[in-house]
């Protein structure tokens, strides 16, 4: 596989990142299933809020948590300097069975389920993209992370900052960074672009919404399985 292909795959793993979040936040819970550290603050700011809902954060940082330690047992040992590994579609295959098995309750309950329902949903999730963490993390991509954007912008932030300030070992690598920059931006466009489809899915047909991130994790996961 090449660069260019694993690089098109990260925005796809990005792109279902950016939908869970927004299914997951407005369809489920109010909490997110990639973004952990607004579920961090979601749950300090619950203890001592009247009424505060701790339970959902607690859910999805947990299942986030599961979902990453799976994720890096099913992907471990990837060879070091790899651009793709048949672990990591392996685990993007069992990734993406989760969120079909999601999707599919999210339609049985007609895209409205009772408490205990979008919880359950929300704990499978956060699973689903803890395992994508997992298994991005033994790729070792610098500086790009598909699910915890808040990584990738901060990289991409500092890079650029390196880069206009003529930093010496900047320059010198001048060409890998920039095309590691393209790349950063492009994930964060992917995810911002992704949520905005998910608003637009869950206006229009909220049944497919889970539908989104289901899709490009198993596109994701065949394709790399198929190069490898």
């Amino acid at each position: 596989m090449k660069e260019s292909e694993r690089d098109t795959l990260l925005l796809l793993l990005a792109s279902a990142s950016g939908s869970a979040d927004g299914w997951s936040y407005f369809g489920l819970a109010h909490a997110f299933v990639a973004n952990m550290t607004g579920n961090t603050v979601l749950l300090g700011i619950s203890v001592f809020h009247l009424h505060g809902d701790v339970l959902h954060p607690l859910i999805a940082v947990a299942g986030y948590a599961v979902g990453t330690a799976l994720g890096t047992l099913v992907s471990r040992n990837v060879r070091p300097g790899a651009i793709w590994d048949p672990r990591v579609s392996r685990t993007l295959a069992l990734e993406a069975l989760l969120l079909i098995g999601a999707e599919a309750a999210w339609i049985a309950v007609h895209h409205r389920p009772s408490p205990k329902i979008a919880s359950a949903l929300l704990a499978f999730v956060a699973v689903a993209i803890g395992m994508q963490s997992g298994a991005m993390l033994q790729l070792r991509v610098p500086g790009v992370v598909t699910t915890y954007i808040t990584g990738t912008w901060t990289t991409l932030t500092s890079g650029l900052t390196l880069l206009a300030a003529r930093q010496p070992r900047v320059e010198r690598h001048k060409a890998a960074f920039e095309d590691r920059f393209t790349l950063q931006a492009a994930v964060l466009a992917v995810y911002f672009l992704s949520a905005v489809l998910t608003g637009w899915a869950f206006r229009h047909v909220p049944a497919a919404v889970g539908a989104i991130a289901a899709f490009a994790v198993l596109l994701a996961a065949g394709y790399g399985a198929l190069r490898n």
